[in-house]
């Protein structure tokens, strides 16, 4: 594709990157080595064998104690009463400290969700010893004011890779459960990714694999070439291309810099993701963009409005063939309802406690599905070609931003604020006036505890969704074994 305006304007990738500091799209860089310790907890986590969440309302709960049964039927009752499932309780009477062997090895596979509550002098090793485990155990200590030995328990078990979970009195026991016997949030969606596999050419995922992927999260994630794209792009007719670019630039405040031809092209590739997604009932798309983008005769249409459209109709597109993108989008907007904002964490101004926020692609429904959406105008990539639709963010509306580290073992959460910022993006990169420096779109958010933001940002992309989603999300991290990283305080700052 030539350059918009005539001016032609390529060069490559990294060089592009390096000179100008691009947002939206950092140098590929090599992993550094695992520690010793990392390496055993990943193998921990890696053997782990998790277990989907059963069709229908039946859940099976293994309720292991070394008191008599009959002392702990009122607290039967209330799980039993717990609305939202049937629930067979199980109790089994054994202590765990000396005879965790012999749990029977068919009951610890037909559970749904372990209560294990044991009066013991040591903790002794549990998990070691009792066969194995695929699905969430709580531990509900016999004296509330007295939980050391417990606490330890549920480390032994979480350093074998198993959701552990310490209940802190009945009614936290009956919420846990209520968590945990919930489907994950990913479990049963689709998604696909044209790239190489788990090797993006901005941010290559860190050591997960699709099976890693499903096991942790329940996604079924796959790969497939770009070039698939470039072969099916002439499938989709002129007319069907010209009427989504015609309703694009009817919608537009105006259009600078672009031209007819780069909407035609990015119209005919949004039909053509669309039919795929619809074709295949996937949950969200993404391609390695970063892999031709640069180049001067680029594989496929600047894949940027599509993307936007897309988002807007529901489904999870992030940016670059980002794994981590891709679960962090599903999960903002499945709690969230609405289209999130994939973007870079640009600039942390410490002294005003805000962060920049830029990418190219932002949704123009970003209120909601159901919302109207933003105003646009329609300008090219960087001086570069292609198109992009470049929003203004309301100004003082409460967000929440964050995403998965790249082993998926934590959660970076973190409410914010939008505030008033002065436009900036039409900064010309020292290569030269036409090359543009920062992306099309930007957002300035006020945040808390800016030196713990800074040393916990999770990598290269962070998706962000207005409103506060806080509790919905901790749950749905609690179910997928996931730590939330995060301020103290999860309120929007003043």
């Amino acid at each position: 594709m030539a350059g918009c305006c005539g001016h032609g304007n390529h060069l490559g990738r990294r060089s592009f990157i390096k000179v100008s500091a691009l947002a939206g799209a950092a140098a590929a860089s090599v992993s550094a080595p695992m520690s010793l310790a990392a390496q055993t907890t990943a193998a921990n986590i890696n053997k782990a064998a998790f277990k989907a969440s059963p069709a229908g309302k039946k859940r099976n709960l293994l309720f292991l104690t070394n008191a008599r049964q009959q002392s702990y039927e009122p607290l039967f009752k209330k799980i039993r009463d717990i609305a939202d499932y049937e629930i067979t309780v199980s109790p089994v009477q054994i202590s765990m400290q000396t005879n965790a062997k012999d749990v029977n090895p068919a009951q610890v596979k037909e559970a749904d969700v372990i209560v294990i509550a044991q009066s013991m002098g040591s903790t002794g090793r549990i998990p070691e010893q009792m066969p194995a485990v695929s699905c969430p155990v709580i531990i509900y200590p016999v004296n509330f004011d007295f939980i050391m030995i417990e606490a330890d328990i549920a480390a032994q078990f979480r350093t074998a890779g198993v959701n552990a979970l310490l209940a802190n009195s009945d009614d936290h026991l009956i919420e846990l459960i209520k968590i945990v016997l919930a489907p994950r949030l990913l479990e049963g969606k689709k998604a696909l990714i044209f790239g190489r596999p788990f090797d993006s050419t901005s941010v290559p995922p860190g050591g997960v694999s699709e099976d890693y992927i499903f096991r942790n999260t329940g996604l079924s994630l796959k790969f497939r070439p770009i070039e698939e794209l470039r072969d099916r792009l002439k499938s989709v007719s002129d007319a069907t291309a010209k009427a989504e670019m015609d309703r694009w630039k009817r919608e537009a405040t105006e259009v600078v810099e672009t031209n007819d031809k780069a909407i035609l092209d990015a119209s005919r590739l949004y039909h053509l993701l669309r039919t795929i997604i619809k074709e295949e009932q996937l949950d969200g798309i993404s391609i390695d963009c970063l892999s031709f983008t640069f180049n001067k005769e680029p594989m496929l249409p600047y894949p940027c409005l599509s993307f936007t459209r897309l988002r807007d109709e529901g489904y999870a597109v992030p940016c670059e063939a980002d794994v981590c993108g891709m679960l962090s989008s599903m999960v903002v907007q499945t709690i969230g309802k609405r289209p999130s904002y994939f973007c870079n964490v640009s600039e942390a101004k410490e002294p005003k406690g805000t962060v920049v926020l830029r990418h190219c692609v932002s949704p123009l429904k970003l209120m909601g599905w159901d919302s109207p959406a933003m105003t646009y105008r329609l300008r090219d990539y960087h001086g570069m070609g292609g198109v992009t639709a470049e929003i203004q963010f309301p100004i003082g509306v409460d967000v929440t931003m964050g995403g998965f580290t790249k082993d998926l073992r934590d959660f970076v959460l973190w409410p914010g604020r939008t505030i008033s910022r002065e436009r900036d993006t039409d900064a010309p990169s020292f290569m030269g006036a036409s090359i543009r420096k920062y992306c099309t779109n930007h957002l300035e958010v006020k945040i808390k505890d800016m030196d713990s933001f800074i040393q916990s940002i999770a990598g290269c992309h962070y998706v962000m969704v207005t409103g506060g989603y806080h509790k919905a999300i901790h749950d749905a991290m609690t179910r997928m074994n996931v730590r939330i990283i995060g301020p103290s305080d999860f309120s929007a700052p003043a």
